[in-house]
């Protein structure tokens, strides 16, 4: 069997995604959200916020990039057991950390029933989505494979558009212009686009696309400003048509990047690891630096670079040693 070449480029995206869910966290775990939008310094959180926002589609993009040619056998199955035996190695560490530093105390039933409804992990949601959309990929394939014609594939492509995309975008402030009982397929929505630029190797400039990127992160920051409230996303969540195009840019822009790096490759091998210990990190580090440092969100975001890395190479080295145990047993054994 002939191994595909490792793209260097889709390291340096799933790399992104894992920084930008790290990143994304400091919006969750400060006070950005309640804090009065005004001034230039809301305003540059609010584009990083823009950007990192597309974090979870980036990772479902290269999930469709990547997967478009799985077949329906019980070799592809057998591959969740990778995820699933990750998911309960960290839930397992993410438990004792909760038990032994947070002191929360709850019965082993309860402990078992948050390893199983993936609330263990405060982050695990991801892990049982992913899940629902690894079993779904071979009948995913089978319909994106058996369109001939690239119209029709990108009429399948505006369908999940229509269905998952613009009602995020469209239906604010409690009102229903589009109906929204699909938006929850917003991941098989990005499997197809993955799928599509995997098939057909888009190549843009890279400097519009870069100018774009930047016009469109900062147009929600604009208009909150404008309207003067607390932050909150005006274009629609991740799912929404506006998060889509974003996340489909940053993906174009480095997909089909050829810049090796050892780290980077190792970064992007362990990022399922990383995304898995990282809420412990994020709960150490941010109860810390809050508890000591935090005056105001303005104030706090000096201290942005420095919690991000803690987290990120934290999550690193952690996903890291994992890895040298399980060569080790597997070398015992």
């Amino acid at each position: 069997m002939i191994r595909e070449k490792r793209l260097a480029g889709l390291d340096i995206v799933r790399s992104l995604a894992i920084l930008f869910v790290v990143a994304h966290h400091f919006d969750l775990h400060t006070e950005f959200l309640i804090t009065p939008f005004i001034g230039v310094n809301m305003f540059i959180q609010g584009a990083f916020a823009s950007l990192f926002l597309v974090a979870v589609p980036l990772f479902l993009l290269l999930t469709g990039f990547l997967n478009t040619n799985k077949k329906l056998t019980l070799t592809y199955y057998k591959g969740i057991i990778r995820v699933l035996s990750a998911y309960l190695v960290y839930s397992i560490v993410t438990i004792l950390y909760r038990i032994i530093i947070n002191g929360e105390h709850l019965s082993v039933f309860l402990w078992l029933c948050q390893i199983f409804n993936y609330t263990a992990i405060p982050y695990g949601w991801y892990i049982e989505m992913y899940i629902g959309l690894f079993i779904l990929i071979p009948f995913l394939n089978i319909i994106y494979n058996n369109l001939q014609e690239k119209k029709n594939k990108q009429i399948l492509i505006l369908t999940f558009l229509v269905l998952t995309a613009l009602p995020p975008f469209f239906n604010q402030a409690g009102y229903k212009f589009v109906p929204d009982d699909f938006v929850v397929l917003y991941p098989v929505t990005f499997y197809f686009i993955g799928a599509y630029i995997h098939e057909y190797k888009f190549k843009f400039s890279k400097l519009k696309l870069s100018l774009i990127l930047l016009f469109l992160c900062m147009l929600d920051p604009i208009i909150n400003l404008m309207m003067g409230n607390t932050y909150r996303f005006v274009l629609g969540g991740r799912d929404s048509l506006f998060y889509t195009a974003i996340a489909v840019i940053v993906f174009l822009l480095f997909y089909d990047v050829d810049f090796k790096s050892k780290l980077i490759t190792k970064i992007s091998l362990l990022s399922l690891d990383m995304y898995l210990c990282s809420w412990i990190f994020d709960n150490l580090y941010y109860t810390y630096f809050k508890a000591h440092y935090f005056e105001s969100q303005q104030q706090f975001f000096a201290f942005f670079p420095i919690i991000v890395s803690l987290v990120f190479f934290s999550s690193f080295g952690v996903a890291w040693l994992r890895e040298k145990v399980n060569w080790g047993i597997k070398k015992i054994l």
